[in-house]
């Protein structure tokens, strides 16, 4: 079951044509504030590149609750640290990068960070091509905030932005379409497979997440990520109080951490709901497993990378419907098939979601390959890693 048929060639047209070997090795920058733990796996793809030489720039340290990276797995990298005042942010090394005699420089691309307006000004005076790495455009925006976006990300040749929906906006708001280039998002894949591999082979030590509740045969409902007010955790809680009423009770595991834990565990223990809090995990042997075992993932604010997590073990997503207010993983749920979306906000219409998903009792095996089919296609480091590269070299004419 872990394998993936044949029709994983549907993967975006890339260009994989092979360079001239006298061609010289292209000097690249990626310049992130920090480099999340959960970025390693397209960092190491970036890094796997024959034709580009990547340096990859960042703090070192942890960031609000992230775990950065270990840049040991990559071969050059440039600690860079920062300072930050509200929400600007200074980083001295992104300007110097500019100066740095490389043959193109990628930054995150956020409006807030200062050093990054500076930066890639520099290097455009010095002719290197700038690109960022960024959401992009997340809704139709007008007058002051319109300008000034479009302003900023002017000062890149191109915009690598995770979904087509940014790739729609950013040309609807005067952005030049063929300077967008949609690279999707991914995280570490291939540990999934040979997780997936192991489990069912039955040589990984067995983690059942069923065996952490009273009632293991109830239908289990997970999610994995930050417990904040964002994720409307809330809703989880209102929509099992619901299924409890009308006679069909569910079990709800929450793994990760974070503010809004104690007034969950509370909401929880007043319904009265059989949740549990697992805590923060990073151990990805025990968190595929779970997600590998639960029957659904439910996400009722953005989804955003849980969605990914989510599709490469096999389970289907459940999170709301409003685009606006959505994070681009949102499109790799194809509804009816890899999960549902509920109306945003809307407890009733969540509830019914997860209440039809379980009555429609889908062939588990079918959408255990068809969410991992999703994952495969291009929302893999691989993909990610190879449109970034044919986005390098086309504004470097390499």
């Amino acid at each position: 079951m872990a394998r993936i048929p044949a029709e994983r060639a549907t993967q975006p047209e890339i260009n994989n044509r092979p360079h001239a070997v006298t061609r010289r090795t292209l000097r690249v920058a990626v310049i992130y504030h920090i480099w999340p733990h959960y970025r390693m796996a397209v960092a190491e793809a970036l890094d796997r590149s024959a034709r580009i030489q990547y340096s990859f720039y960042a703090s070192g340290e942890p960031y609000q609750g992230i775990v950065h990276g270990d840049m040991t797995q990559v071969r050059r990298f440039i600690r860079a640290p920062f300072r930050q005042r509200g929400k600007m942010l200074w980083q001295p090394e992104a300007v110097k990068a500019a100066s740095a005699g490389y043959d193109a420089i990628i930054y995150l691309g956020d409006p807030n960070f200062a050093s990054t307006w500076t930066g890639a000004a520099l290097a455009r005076l010095r002719g290197v091509p700038v690109l960022f790495w960024a959401h992009g455009w997340r809704r139709a925006e007008a007058g002051a905030k319109r300008r000034m976006r479009n302003l900023f990300f002017g000062l890149a040749q191109r915009i690598l932005v995770y979904n087509e929906r940014a790739k729609r906006l950013g040309a609807e708001a005067g952005y030049p379409d063929e300077r967008i280039t949609v690279i999707y998002n991914s995280l570490d894949v291939a540990r999934a497979d040979d997780i997936v591999s192991r489990i069912e082979a039955g040589t990984l030590k067995d983690v059942r997440p069923q065996s952490l509740f009273a009632e293991p045969a109830r239908p289990l409902l997970i999610c994995t990520a930050r417990l904040t007010n964002l994720c409307r955790f809330d809703l989880l809680l209102e929509a099992a109080e619901r299924l409890k009423a009308a006679g069909r009770p569910v079990n709800v595991l929450l793994v990760g951490d974070g503010p809004e834990r104690a007034s969950l565990e509370a909401d929880a223990v007043r319904r009265g709901l059989s949740v549990h809090f697992y805590g923060a995990c990073y151990d990805e042997a025990v968190i595929g497993q779970l997600i590998y075992h639960a029957d659904l993932t439910v996400s009722p604010g953005k989804i955003g990378l849980t969605a990914m997590h989510s599709l490469m073990y096999g389970t289907p997503a459940i999170t709301h419907d409003d685009l606006n207010e959505q994070m681009p993983e949102v499109e790799a749920i194809e509804p009816g098939r890899t999960g549902l979306l509920f109306r945003h906000d809307d407890a009733g219409s969540l509830t019914d979601a997860i209440a039809g998903w379980l009555d429609s009792s889908p062939d588990r095996a079918a959408v255990r390959e068809a969410a991992r089919r999703v994952i495969h296609s291009k929302w893999n480091p691989e993909t990610q890693a190879l449109l970034i590269e044919q986005a390098v070299l086309e504004v470097t004419g390499g």
